[in-house]
């Protein structure tokens, strides 16, 4: 029997053929399993709380604003509509807790005698969980907090909400979190807008792959498969600068045809998506093969390795070296060695697009796409590999 990857365990996850709804308790429990680093931290984020609001001396003496009374043991989370929880932010909220700014827990009843689902607020209703049954020694069925109850039967409805309602009064929503509502929403709730079609489609093109969409608050960044730059590749701010599905499937197969058991370099992402992108919008054909030859150029000539460190930036940073003190040979900005001192050289696409570019040109047959950035940057022939 082949072992689960870690990869294969997130992907999982989406995997859900409906809601998934567990208890205050059994989310904590599970957040804490799977980051126990956290668990002395919320100890001592306890005791805090009670050296410094020993005026509180029940659960009843924390006036919260008035919604509609629920016991906690009422409410339980979808996972499937909340994002992973984040114990960082609950220990946060239990170390600058304020009653006049704990906000209702937004909720909803599925049908009949349901219990209440939390479709916002976990993080709120996570720390009075903790500070009601850690501090108080309280049974969740003894405390009321205040839900708002929405009458909404379209869940698809509440994920948009979701995302719209999470901005900058609350903890800001990242890119995975957004990304991560899209594939339920299509996968679990029918959504069929197009960007929620498109993330959905490119979540396959990753499990396919064996890669997994994550972020750095997760602590698993370093697993094999990790792929955590999610700005301008899987999701973007802007429409006009959204990358076609296309894209992701040019970039795993690609990955797959690396065959490397490592995490994706943030700087890989950068500079093969925006390849891949020139391809597929000035309509350069890459398939398979072409991903296939593209892996073994990159193995060949840098190991493939586009991190900071590698012998690929090292290459290029030599190359633009040469052309910005050709550009400016005139400048009286010198170092103490009396050389032009070289500005702007980055280890991001507008200065490594060019080069890769070249020496794809130079040392393969196939086919590239044009760029030329706004600084004029050009390499010479005698600056690639041979």
């Amino acid at each position: 029997m082949s072992k689960l990857t870690h990869a294969n365990k997130i992907n999982a996850l989406f995997n859900e053929a409906g809601s998934n709804f567990v208890s205050l308790d059994a989310r904590l429990t599970h957040a804490l399993a799977n980051s126990p680093v956290f668990s002395k931290m919320l100890d001592g984020a306890v005791d805090e709380f009670k050296r410094r609001n020993n005026k509180w001396k029940n659960w009843d003496d924390i006036i919260l604003c008035q919604g509609v009374p629920a016991t906690m043991a009422l409410v339980q989370i979808d996972t499937t509509m909340q994002r992973p929880v984040d114990l960082r932010h609950v220990i946060e909220i239990i170390n600058e807790f304020s009653q006049s700014m704990v906000m209702p827990i937004q909720t909803y009843v599925p049908e009949g005698d349901s219990p209440f689902i939390a479709w916002d607020g976990q993080h709120t209703i996570l720390a009075l969980y903790i500070i009601a049954t850690r501090v108080f020694g309280m049974r969740p069925q003894q405390c009321v907090i205040p839900v708002n109850v929405y009458a909404v039967t379209d869940k698809l409805e509440i994920r948009r909400n979701f995302i719209m309602l999470n901005g900058d009064a609350k903890k800001p929503l990242d890119f995975i979190d957004i990304f991560k509502q899209m594939v339920f929403g299509v996968r679990i709730d029918g959504a069929d807008d197009q960007e929620w079609l498109d993330a959905e489609l490119k979540q396959q093109y990753f499990e396919q792959a064996g890669l997994f969409a994550t972020n750095n608050k997760f602590g698993d960044e370093d697993e094999p498969g990790a792929f955590t730059l999610l700005a301008d590749t899987l999701m973007t701010k802007h429409a006009k600068s959204r990358k076609h599905p296309a894209v992701t499937k040019m970039f795993c197969d690609y990955w797959g045809y690396l065959g490397q058991e490592r995490p994706v370099a943030p700087k890989e992402a950068r500079v093969l998506y925006e390849y891949f992108d020139a391809c597929y919008t000035q309509g350069v054909t890459v398939d398979e093969e072409y991903c296939r030859a593209l892996a073994g150029f990159t193995k060949e000539f840098f190991e493939g390795n586009f991190s900071e460190t590698g012998a690929f930036w090292d290459k290029v940073k030599q190359s633009y070296t040469n052309w910005y003190r050709g550009a400016n040979k005139h400048s009286t900005d010198f170092n103490t060695d009396g050389e032009v001192i070289v500005r702007g050289f980055t280890t991001e696409w507008r200065v490594g697009g060019p080069f890769l570019i070249a020496q794809i040109n130079k040392s393969t047959e196939l086919q590239t796409p044009t760029y030329t950035p706004n600084n004029g940057y050009s390499v010479k022939e005698f600056e690639l590999w041979s």
